[in-house]
């Protein structure tokens, strides 16, 4: 959903791609009609309710891109905001989103699962499945919006679809350490060149991963067993992205499991070895393009890349153009 540039009560502000909407500035109904389309613009398509229509409804939202992510402050009076299965059906928005609680309480209801976050707490909230999100009384939050693809290439799907709708505590642990690093990021006033915040964004993200692991609930030995076999065996390939000469073999014995173990491993995640090795050696190659000085010719060989010529075509294939071409427009939009 690209972010557009509002106009009565909504004003782009200092620093990159930066919009902001204050409805104290809006009549009623224009708030009302102003706030549900922000939501929708940004996040996904949603219905809008308040506890009384006829009352004016006061609310700030504020965002930027970050990296890949999209980090947002939102205050507001009590609400709810419904996502239905229609809406799945007409709405491409299948990211996630982390609703970090910094005033006040909310809750959440996704998959068969209900959850109160309170001050300091954050949940995960899938858009590819409906969910509630309800507000009792006036509330500050920080939401960051993720791809999917960003979440499920660090956690297996299972995990990341079991840690929805959870409340995370941001009072200690891996869930304290993620949730004081979205809010410095939300509350970052300086500009931040596109390589930097790629960079950071990454590690707030394997962070954010850390932290649904540590806070899920496992719903049994063998799948505890499963998700530490396949973590150990992407640690290995991550670890060894630069070798052009690896194979699936050498990845297996460096994980201590037979190739057919890790193959099934990847395949009751829905994909495989290879494909996973492929995705990731292109998803290196991305960030060095971003966040270092290398040429692409460097860039192809430090990701695992033989052929220059090879890696262009793959990448064009995945990302809609060349790496030239991606670092040129990735710091065009993070100069703006």
């Amino acid at each position: 959903m690209a972010e557009r540039e509002q106009s009565n009560g909504c004003e782009r502000t200092d620093g990159p791609a930066i919009v902001s909407l204050r409805t104290r500035e809006l009549d009623m109904r224009e708030g009302h009609a102003q706030w549900a389309s922000t939501l929708e613009q940004l996040y996904c398509e949603t219905d809008v309710a308040w506890p009384d229509p006829r009352r004016h409804f006061d609310a700030e939202w504020g965002g930027r891109p970050f990296g890949d992510l999209h980090i947002s402050t939102i205050r507001a009076d009590a609400h709810t905001v419904v996502r239905s299965p229609a809406m799945i059906e007409s709405d491409s928005g299948t990211g996630y989103l982390v609703c970090l609680v910094t005033d006040g309480q909310v809750e959440v209801e996704q998959s068969g699962r209900a959850a109160v976050v309170d001050r300091g707490s954050f949940v995960l909230l899938d858009c590819a499945a409906p969910f509630v999100f309800h507000s009792p009384a006036p509330f500050r939050q920080v939401v960051v919006r993720s791809p999917r693809e960003v979440l499920t290439s660090r956690l297996p799907g299972r995990i990341v679809e079991h840690g929805t709708a959870r409340s995370i505590t941001g009072h200690s642990g891996a869930g304290g350490l993620v949730g004081r690093l979205f809010v410095d990021i939300a509350d970052m006033n300086g500009p931040m060149s596109e390589g930097a915040a790629v960079a950071f964004a990454s590690s707030a993200v394997d962070m954010l991963a850390t932290a649904l692991t540590e806070g899920s609930v496992v719903t049994s030995a063998a799948d505890r067993h499963r998700t530490e076999d396949l973590t150990r065996v992407q640690r290995v390939i991550e670890q060894n992205l630069h070798d052009t000469d690896v194979t699936l073999s050498d990845i297996a014995a460096a994980a201590g499991m037979s190739l057919r173990t890790v193959h099934k491993l990847f395949s009751a995640e829905g994909t495989t070895t290879r494909a996973w090795l492929h995705q990731a050696r292109l998803e290196r190659a991305r960030k060095y393009l971003l966040t270092t000085d290398l040429s692409v010719a460097e860039v192809s060989e430090c990701a695992g890349f033989r052929d220059v010529s090879h890696f262009s075509r793959l990448f064009r294939g995945t990302y809609g153009t060349s790496p030239g071409q991606y670092r040129k427009e990735r710091a065009h939009r993070g100069s703006q």
